[in-house]
């Protein structure tokens, strides 16, 4: 079973070669996450920076409007942040992960049934990735992730300056790296994200887009969907497609909990398995 360029239907987009799917509030949404998250960055930045508790919120929000992420900004603004000590504060030691998410066997099913190479490509740390995946069931649904520390070796492989600054979505070099990665052209991937400035990044480079939890698009989505479990009926096309993951499964590939970081694939989607390392 191969996944050929066989030629599109006169008027129909060809079918992507990589699906890349953001993760918090895409995959699921629960209100409470991001409200906690931002509870937390602003008591960081009160407790940890010294930034006058009355000033946080215009300076998180203005931090994250033009940097990307609050993150991005502080460390731009010429910060000192210690990453490790930051995604533990702000997510790991604040979130109860058991109580804010549950296992979600629609939405795996909804994965498991597109048989293409699906990434995560997320801004978060790679232990809040884990975690989020491992409750909700979804961990082997995935082929890799790329997440704040694997996007970040990336970058400094690639001449970024990451003593100095974060690189995150919407940053356009976010998705020609992990495309790089991946071994296909951005044209070549359907992505999916909750942010309409993400899925405008992606889009920008040629990438098919899908705007999660909306039904209206914006500037830069090809599609708008109010949740995940719409895709079927939104893109029935991605259902149960011949191609190279399931003939893998079938073939003895390792499936359980371990989700492995980014893979080098090559455009057919079939896995190189070079993981990507990231420093303790």
């Amino acid at each position: 079973m191969t996944v050929g360029p066989t030629p599109s239907p006169k008027g129909v987009a060809p079918q992507p070669k990589v699906l890349l799917l953001d993760l918090d509030d895409t995959l699921y949404r629960n209100h409470e996450v991001p409200t906690i998250v931002k509870e937390r960055i602003q008591a960081y930045m009160v407790q940890k920076l010294g930034i006058p508790a009355d000033e946080v919120a215009a300076k998180t929000l203005e931090l994250y409007l033009g940097h990307g992420t609050t993150l991005a900004g502080l460390v731009a603004s010429g910060h000192s942040i210690d990453y490790h000590d930051w995604h533990e504060f702000v997510h790991h030691g604040a979130l109860n992960y058991e109580e804010l998410l549950q296992p979600d066997p629609s939405l795996r099913d909804i994965l498991m049934s597109i048989d293409l190479p699906k990434y995560i490509l997320t801004n978060a740390d790679k232990e809040h990735a884990e975690r989020c995946l491992a409750r909700m069931g979804l961990s082997d649904c995935f082929q890799g992730m790329f997440y704040f520390e694997n996007v970040m070796e990336l970058a400094a492989a690639n001449g970024f300056d990451t003593a100095h600054a974060v690189l995150c979505k919407p940053n356009p070099r976010v998705y020609t790296l992990v495309c790089e990665v991946l071994g296909v052209s951005p044209s070549e991937v359907l992505f999916f994200d909750d942010s309409s400035r993400n899925v405008a990044g992606a889009h920008g480079l040629g990438a098919k887009t899908v705007l999660v939890g909306t039904d209206k698009p914006c500037p830069g989505a090809d599609l708008a969907i109010p949740s995940m479990h719409h895709l079927p009926a939104a893109m029935p096309q991605l259902m149960d497609t011949p191609g190279l993951v399931h003939e893998a499964s079938h073939h003895g590939a390792q499936s359980g909990p371990g989700l492995p970081d980014a893979m080098s694939a090559g455009p057919s989607g079939s896995a190189a398995g070079t993981a990507i390392s990231v420093p303790a």
